[in-house]
């Protein structure tokens, strides 16, 4: 199990986390607020390292910092926020976890080429503008190493939750912090034009954030949804067509600079 409980040792839960875990974790969090008795650290959907630098960006309070370095990435957390990375600091202190954390912004990285060996980010690009995401995607691409993994995870236009708050906004594009959506064979396009290739697959259903690992944290109705989700997830291993319903998408490609464009490919999450 990711998370880490008051009765395994901690002094208590961050109050920054208390207060920001519903905007961090998505939706089914918002009960939590105030109410953490242990850290939500997710599952991260790669393979093991052995000490690849690993860049998480928009890293906020560092949860997938965390499960990355606990899976034996090297890591560096960047977020624009200093509240935020004051805070990822003192939960990796807390949690024993090392990790290195810097205030900074994803449309403008601050490392050298070619340093990274994998770029991740979870609800975060999908604030950004199409201009501005496209932006921070070239940055990833400068830092990423040849043969180096960018995963992203990203919204879907068409997922149930995601097509119910366009038909709230009107399908407005969003501005500000919105959420902007996109389409399956978008986000491929882009992706695969910024690093040679790319793929899809599930991460979830009706919703953004939703994480087996953390049900027994939820009550019983959003117990219910993660349940539901996971088992539509796993479904669409056989049914690949799937995915266009899925609210939630990873996009994983391995940078290769100047390398052959493929063809949109989509796989399952468990694979990546």
């Amino acid at each position: 199990m990711q998370s880490a409980a008051l009765d395994e040792g901690l002094v208590g839960i961050d109050a920054y986390v208390q207060k920001i875990i519903g905007a961090t974790c998505g939706y089914l969090y918002g009960p939590l607020a105030g109410k953490l008795t242990e850290y939500p650290i997710p599952e991260l959907p790669l393979p093991p390292g052995s000490g690849q630098l690993f860049l998480d960006i928009g890293c906020n309070w560092g949860r997938w910092s965390i499960a990355a370095a606990r899976k034996g990435y090297r890591v560096i957390g960047i977020d624009p926020h200093l509240d935020g990375v004051m805070a990822a600091r003192r939960v990796a202190k807390q949690l024993n976890v090392n990790c290195s954390f810097v205030v900074g912004d994803a449309r403008y990285l601050p490392f050298r080429r070619q340093a990274v060996d994998v770029a991740f980010s979870y609800s975060v690009i999908q604030h950004f503008s199409k201009e501005n995401a496209r932006r921070a995607l070239d940055s990833i691409a400068k830092v990423l190493a040849p043969g180096g993994i960018c995963l992203v995870q990203m919204p879907n236009r068409f997922g149930i939750r995601s097509f119910y708050h366009l038909a709230r906004r009107r399908f407005a594009e969003g501005k500000e912090f919105d959420v902007r959506y996109y389409t399956v064979p978008e986000l491929v396009r882009i992706f695969r034009s910024v690093f040679g290739n790319a793929e899809a697959s599930v991460d979830g259903y009706f919703g953004l954030g939703i994480q087996p690992s953390d049900i027994h944290l939820l009550s019983r109705k959003h117990r219910i949804v993660v349940r539901a989700s996971e088992i539509l997830r796993k479904l669409s291993r056989s049914i690949p067509g799937m995915i266009y319903g899925a609210d939630s998408i990873y996009i994983k490609s391995r940078f290769s600079p100047g390398g052959e464009r493929s063809s949109t490919a989509v796989a399952d999450a468990s694979s990546i």
